[in-house]
Order: C-alpha cells, then structure tokens, then sequence
C-alpha cells in the first residue's frame, strides 16, 4: 500500500488499487478524459467559428 492510500475512503483505496493492478484500465481511463476534452473543445471552437 502506499502513501496515496492515506486520507482516502475505502472506495477510492480499491479504485487506486484496481488501478495499480490493471495498468491498462489506466491507459483507458486517461485515454477516455483526453477523448472527452478533445470532443468538447472542438464542440466550442465549432460554435466559435459559427457565429462568425
């Protein structure tokens, strides 16, 4: 365990954990928030450029 486990609840000790013991649900996980961003900045930069 470590110091990441401090100050946490018990659910979110077994996310970092699920985490550390599946790496590519990390890879995924990031993957997914990158896709995310991407798909929204674009949504504003399209309404940007629309009212032009």
């Amino acid at each position: 365990m470590g110091p990441y486990y401090r100050g946490t609840s018990q659910g979110m000790g077994a996310f970092f954990d699920m985490l550390y013991e599946h790496p590519i649900l990390m890879l995924l996980f990031v993957g997914g928030a990158v896709g995310t961003a991407i798909y929204f900045w674009r949504k504003k930069s399209t309404k940007e450029q629309s009212g032009l």
